[in-house]
């Protein structure tokens, strides 16, 4: 099967598969990037919100997106759905498959509630999650993020064995220092098996699984 990554920013996500057209984590920072072009995200089937922080949901975003989108359901975390019931927003759909993915313990205190999510049996994304122990072929990861770290990323990667590994959450980092980061974790993953595919910011990459 063929499945097409577009990256819309940090955790952003647009994952074309033949059985669906989803978006993940549609979050603030896309929604500001003057780069962004909501004609990518015409007829999505459904957007996948990981949990409540603004970097991962963005309401503006989100209503947007659903007058482009083919009838799109929405799917978040209980909390999460009761904000954007605030804003006219029903997100009350189950259709995709969900998975164990606590939010990782915070700066100021603890998390929100964090669920991950299986995009069609080809792609796992876990939100701000470092404590998931299952994926399908493709995992969507967050190396970098306040909460943890270059090398919990790189060992929970090993302990849930993906084939593609697709880098997330990294809106935090420069050019340079994304390119020597994920640098370490290519040489980290070489003796796993594991394909590291950078996806650049607005890009698209196309793979098999």
């Amino acid at each position: 099967m063929d499945v097409t990554i577009t990256k819309l920013l940090h955790a952003c996500l647009l994952v074309d598969t033949p059985r669906s057209r989803t978006l993940i984590d549609p979050g603030s920072f896309s929604w500001d990037d003057e780069r962004l072009d909501l004609s990518v995200v015409e007829g999505v089937d459904r957007i996948l919100i990981t949990h409540e922080h603004a970097d991962h949901g963005s309401p503006e975003f989100i209503a947007a997106v659903l007058e482009r989108s083919n009838d799109a359901t929405v799917e978040t975390t209980d909390a999460f759905a009761r904000i954007l019931e605030a804003h006219g927003i029903d997100a009350s759909g189950t259709g995709t498959p969900r998975f164990s993915a606590p939010h990782e313990q915070l700066p100021v205190g603890p998390g929100p509630e964090n669920t991950g999510f299986h995009v069609d049996e080809v792609l796992s994304h876990p939100g701000d999650s470092h404590s998931f122990i299952e994926t399908m072929p493709m995992l969507a990861m967050p190396f970098i993020a306040p909460w943890g770290s270059i090398t919990s990323g790189v060992d929970r990667v090993r302990l849930n064995a993906p084939r593609y590994v697709i880098p997330v959450h990294d809106w935090f980092l420069s050019p340079g220092g994304a390119q020597y980061l994920y640098g370490l974790v290519a040489l980290g993953l070489a003796r796993d098996d594991v394909e590291l595919v950078v996806i650049e910011d607005f890009a698209s990459v196309t793979m098999s699984v």
